[in-house]
């Protein structure tokens, strides 16, 4: 017996351990929670098989622990999104029955009813790009996220989202100008595809000042299809760009109209990227400085 083990309480003391036995409960990260131990009144010895066993044992021991922080974990997740999609769905609700009636009392003012539907539009558009982000964050918990590819047109796709952002971005009195160098076909999702696009174009509207100019360009390098959206807004940090594309991810950057932002979207272009075989990423100079978001996917030669 060791000398640190020989002056141990439990040696001392009225417990008498005369026997002690134990393995690491380490996690998949390496770090050390613990240990699974034997202890005993009765000196004894210790087999090489009965010491594989206590290692198996410590690794079914941290398998529970590891399924309980998961759940718990999920769970806690479970209810953002919940407080998200109440908070984020509360606002637009609210403002179509209240733009309803105002038609009604305004319907023999055309300029009134023409801005009135422009703006049960944008929350419309705000309502259904919640949703989807929630839909497809599910899905992508539960591994059931699918793609159904068809050969695709890049510069045609990305037109017609510029145009159905066209309306929020007039509402901030910016200008989206769209630049396709070179066309590319590609197989892809044209849902999912939709959703990546769609999420960088409005990400640039919300976080761009009013009266900016907002530059969406398709190319074609190296066999690679590639959406580049640049923005004249506050830029990225060096600690925004570590946490960039994680879920919830909180960023020094403040939407400039007062739209909302759960933190989903950017985690959400980056595991469809990677399910399409591409690459997304990021690049500014600084704070206040702008940033452009890249999107490469294979193109089809």
């Amino acid at each position: 017996m060791d000398e640190m083990t020989a002056s141990d309480p439990l040696v001392t003391g009225d417990f008498g351990l005369r026997f002690y036995a134990g393995a690491p409960l380490k996690n998949k990260e390496g770090h050390n929670l613990g240990s699974f131990c034997l202890m005993d009144k009765q000196p004894g010895t210790f087999s090489e098989e009965q010491k594989e066993l206590l290692t198996e044992l410590a690794g079914v021991v941290i398998d529970h622990i590891e399924m309980r922080l998961k759940a718990r974990t999920a769970n806690a997740q479970q209810n953002q999104l919940l407080q998200i999609a109440a908070h984020d769905l509360k606002n637009p609700l609210t403002t179509i029955p209240v733009r309803a009636d105002l038609i009604k009392l305004k319907k023999h003012d055309p300029d009134m009813v023409d801005k009135m539907c422009d703006q049960i539009k944008q929350a419309g558009l705000k309502m259904t790009r919640t949703i989807d982000e929630l839909l497809t964050t599910s899905s992508m918990e539960s591994g059931k996220i699918n793609l159904y590819t068809f050969k695709l047109d890049f510069g045609e796709i990305v037109a017609q989202i510029v145009e159905s952002n066209q309306a929020l971005a007039d509402h901030k009195k910016q200008k989206i100008e769209l630049k396709i160098e070179k066309d590319s076909q590609l197989y892809a999702d044209e849902q999912r595809l939709t959703e990546i696009i769609d999420n960088l174009i409005s990400n640039a509207i919300k976080y761009s000042p009013f009266g900016a100019e907002i530059e969406v360009k398709v190319d074609k390098r190296d066999q690679k299809a590639v959406l580049a959206v640049k923005d004249n807004g506050p830029g990225l940090t060096d600690e925004d760009q570590s946490e960039l594309f994680q879920r919830f991810a909180r960023l020094s950057a403040r939407p400039t109209g007062g739209e909302n932002s759960s933190g989903l979207g950017l985690s959400i272009v980056k595991q469809l990227v990677e399910a399409h075989q591409g690459r997304v990423w990021a690049e500014s100079k600084g704070k206040n400085q702008g940033s452009t978001f890249f999107v490469e996917l294979p193109a089809v030669n």
